[in-house]
């Protein structure tokens, strides 16, 4: 625990690829390579001060960053030019980010705005119920229907909306209403092609997978018997694995494969919150907010193991590996 109030970081995301992820810390922010795990961006407090919340554009040289200082505004950094190339203002705190490569989606108190990239024009408007968390999943290949995943009015309940194209007004068109559990939703994740959403409520004990286009439940996944706080629930590139990570600090992954069989658990530290992501169909990573990267693989007959552990904030950058 000493450890995570020391280690300065505010946030934690992966990119859409899982690929890379961002740190984001009160003294600047990092960008990291996943496979290997090198420091690939630094930027230091004088540069940007305290950061709050960044999302990567795939492994595009494109930042998007919300400072602590500067909560409302959203900047878009060049990180090939280290500047910064657009911005807007929002009349209430950012809470959250999701991107894809032509759009981002920003959580704001009562609404999402979907923006244009990189113009950071506004192309479509969901409204959302004030004190809802800020929840939202945007489907990521750019072939794929630009599905938006984002919490109802109703408590348990998720709205979907395709926000492929501006619309007059930039207001939605209207979204498709699924109630998804009975109790306050506290993660939802799509999969790369929108096909598969994947959400949790505040029990904790079970992750359900939903057809879109059906809208009809696909299965119950069961993470366990008692009440957890589901941090991040991730679908590999194909839709075909699913992970989860909770507050009692184990990853779960389960196959997409007919009663979609539970294939590992591997415990980190249930003490700090984390983020999970595959880097391939055998292996899975968490990252966590106390500043350590785990690296687990596993296999179809329910075989886990770590077989790799790092600070990720005392990794060196690429230079390292290049000489």
């Amino acid at each position: 625990m000493a450890r995570r109030r020391s280690s300065g970081i505010t946030s934690l995301g992966f990119n859409q690829d899982q690929g890379c992820f961002t740190c984001c810390l009160k003294t600047g922010l990092r960008v990291y390579n996943v496979e290997p795990l090198v420091e690939k961006a630094h930027y230091s407090k004088e540069e940007l001060g305290d950061v709050s919340l960044c999302e990567m554009v795939f492994r595009s040289n494109w930042l998007l960053v919300v400072k602590a200082r500067r909560p409302c505004s959203l900047m878009l950094l060049d990180d090939q030019q280290r500047a910064f190339k657009a911005e807007v203002l929002f009349k209430t705190p950012i809470r959250a980010l999701r991107a894809r490569k032509d759009k981002v989606a920003v959580v704001l108190s009562s609404s999402i705005q979907v923006l244009s990239l990189p113009t950071l024009t506004r192309v479509a408007l969901v409204r959302t119920r004030l004190g809802a968390r800020p929840l939202c999943a945007l489907a990521s290949e750019p072939s794929a229907p630009h599905l938006l995943a984002a919490p109802a009015h109703r408590k348990g309940s998720l709205q979907l909306l395709d926000v492929t194209r501006a619309v007059k007004g930039a207001h939605s068109s209207s979204p498709a209403v699924m109630s998804c559990h009975q109790t306050e939703l506290v993660c939802v994740s799509l999969s790369a092609n929108g096909a598969r959403l994947a959400t949790a409520s505040e029990r904790g004990t079970i992750i359900r997978v939903w057809d879109t286009a059906t809208k009809h439940m696909l299965h119950e996944l069961r993470r366990g018997s008692d009440y957890a706080d589901v941090y991040c629930i991730n679908f590999n590139q194909s839709g075909s694995l699913v992970c989860c990570v909770s507050d009692k600090g184990t990853l779960h992954v389960w196959a997409a494969r007919g009663a979609w069989p539970h294939l590992a658990a591997a415990h980190a530290n249930p003490d700090v919150k984390a983020l999970c992501a595959f880097t391939d169909d055998n292996t899975a990573v968490l990252i966590c907010e106390d500043g350590t990267f785990h690296k687990f693989t596993f296999a179809a007959e329910g075989n886990c193991h770590r077989n790799d552990f790092e600070y990720f904030l005392q990794v060196g950058d690429d230079d390292e590996f290049l000489q």
